[in-house]
C-alpha cells in the first residue's frame, strides 16, 4: 500500500515536471489530453490512480513513451552510446525553445 502511494507521488511529480518542460499549464494540458483539470491535478499530486488509457494520452501529449512517462528505463536507450546518453540526459528537461536551438546546432555540425 505504501509502495503504491510512493509510486503515485513519483509518477505525479514526473508528469508535472514533463508538462511544465513542454510549456503546458494544467488547463492547457487538460484540454490537449481531453481530461478534466481536476483529473490532471489529482494525478499530479499523487492522490489519483490513473487508468492506463489516461497515461497513454498523457504520454502522447508530452511526446514521450509510456515507459518514459512512468520513469521506467527503456531497453533501446541501453543500446545508445555513452556520449549520446550524456547529451540526452542534459537535454531531457530542456524547454522547447532550447531544444530547437540545439537541434539547429547539431544539424549544422553534422551536415558540414
Amino acid at each position: 500500500m505504501v509502495e503504491n502511494m510512493l509510486f503515485l507521488k513519483r509518477l505525479g511529480n514526473r508528469i508535472a515536471k514533463l508538462r511544465k518542460t513542454k510549456g503546458f499549464n494544467q488547463d492547457e494540458f487538460a484540454a490537449v489530453t481531453g481530461k478534466m483539470i481536476n483529473t490532471v491535478s489529482n494525478i499530479e499530486r499523487g492522490i489519483s490512480d490513473p487508468k492506463i488509457t489516461t497515461l497513454q494520452s498523457f504520454a502522447q501529449a508530452l511526446g514521450v513513451s509510456l515507459g518514459e512517462l512512468t520513469g521506467e528505463k527503456c531497453e533501446e536507450k541501453e543500446n545508445i552510446s555513452e556520449p549520446i546518453q550524456k547529451i540526452v540526459s542534459l537535454l531531457k528537461d530542456a524547454d522547447v525553445q532550447t531544444l530547437k536551438i540545439v537541434e539547429k546546432l547539431i544539424r549544422a555540425l553534422v551536415e558540414k
